[in-house]
C-alpha cells in the first residue's frame, strides 16, 4: 500500500447499518485513474463485491459525493454505490445478515486502475444493526419464540410484530433503532416443506405478549410480514386477533429479496 494515499469514511468508519458514509480518497496523483472496491462476507460465508473506476481531481482527491464513476458496477455519481451494488459471484444469492449482535463489515479499498493486486489504501467499515441503548432479549412463550428489541427511554413506543420466514433480526433491530418495540418471530422453525399446517393462535400469543410489554403503547400496533404471508393480515382480522382501535394503526409491509438485499436510507428486507 502507498503511504501517501489515504482512504477515509466520514463521519466515521463505524456507523449504523442504514447510515450513509462519505467516501473520500486523498494523496493520489493529479487526474490519476484508480479502481475503488468494496468487499463483504455474509453469515453463510458468501463473498459479495463491487468495484468502480474513478478519476482524481487536479489535487489528487476523489469524493464519491461529487465525483462520478466512469465504469464498473455502476456509472455516475452514486455516493453509496459501492455498497448497494455489492453482488455475489454466484448466481441467485442474497446477502444473508440475520444476527443483530455482529456488525456488517465492509472493506473499502483503492487500487491502481484494473490492478487488484496493487492496493493503495484500505479501510474497514463496521455497520451496526443495534444502536446505543437498544436492548435485545431472546424470549420464549408457550407456542412461540423470538427476540424482543426495545429502544432506550421510558416510552410508550409503538409496537411491531416482525414475522419472517425464518429467524431474522436485521429488520427488527433497525426498526427498534427508530423508536419501535419489535418482537421478531420466525414463522417456520423447520423447512417449509416439512410443515403441514400453521396454527395462527401461536401468533396471537405473540401479539398478546407484545401488548403486555411495559414500554408498549397498546393502541399502536403493526405487523410486518414477508411477501409470502400477505394472506395473513386478512386472516388476523377475521379471527379478531387485534381490536378495532388497533386496526387504525395496523400496517402491512411487503419485503422482497433482490440482489444483495442491502438497504440504505439514501436508497431503500
Amino acid at each position: 500500500m502507498s503511504s501517501q494515499v489515504r482512504l477515509r469514511l466520514l463521519p466515521s468508519a463505524r456507523c449504523l447499518f442504514d447510515q450513509p458514509v462519505q467516501v473520500k480518497v486523498e494523496g493520489l496523483r493529479s487526474r490519476q485513474v484508480v479502481t475503488m472496491r468494496a468487499r463483504s462476507t455474509d453469515e453463510k460465508g458468501v463473498v459479495f463485491s463491487s468495484s468502480a473506476t474513478y478519476r482524481a481531481d487536479g489535487s489528487g482527491k476523489i469524493d464519491l459525493l461529487r465525483d462520478p464513476s466512469l465504469s464498473g458496477s455502476y456509472v455516475g455519481v452514486e455516493p453509496m454505490g459501492l455498497l448497494w451494488s455489492l453482488k455475489a459471484d454466484a448466481l441467485h444469492k442474497y446477502f444473508f445478515k440475520n444476527n443483530a449482535l455482529h456488525p456488517h463489515v465492509v472493506k473499502f479499498s483503492v487500487h491502481e486502475e484494473d490492478r487488484e493486486d496493487r492496493m493503495l489504501a484500505e479501510v474497514t467499515n463496521e455497520r451496526l444493526l443495534i444502536g446505543n441503548g437498544v436492548s435485545r432479549v431472546p424470549v420464549k412463550g408457550r407456542n412461540f419464540q423470538g427476540v424482543l428489541f426495545t429502544p432506550p427511554g421510558d416510552g410508550p413506543f409503538p409496537a411491531v410484530l416482525d414475522l419472517s420466514t425464518f429467524a431474522s433480526e436485521k429488520r427488527a433491530s433497525l426498526l427498534s433503532n427508530k423508536g419501535f418495540v419489535v418482537l421478531a418471530v420466525p414463522v417456520y422453525s423447520d423447512h417449509p416443506d416439512n410443515v403441514k399446517q400453521t396454527n395462527l393462535d401461536h401468533f396471537k400469543e405473540a401479539v398478546d405478549f407484545l401488548q403486555q410489554q411495559p414500554k408498549v403503547s397498546c393502541v399502536n400496533l403493526m405487523i410486518v410480514l414477508e411477501d409470502m404471508l400477505t394472506i395473513f393480515y386478512s386472516v388476523l382480522k377475521q379471527r379478531s386477533v387485534v381490536t378495532d382501535r388497533q386496526h387504525k394503526f395496523f400496517g402491512l409491509m411487503m419485503q422482497k429479496k433482490s440482489g444483495a438485499e442491502y438497504e440504505q436510507s439514501t436508497q431503500s428486507p
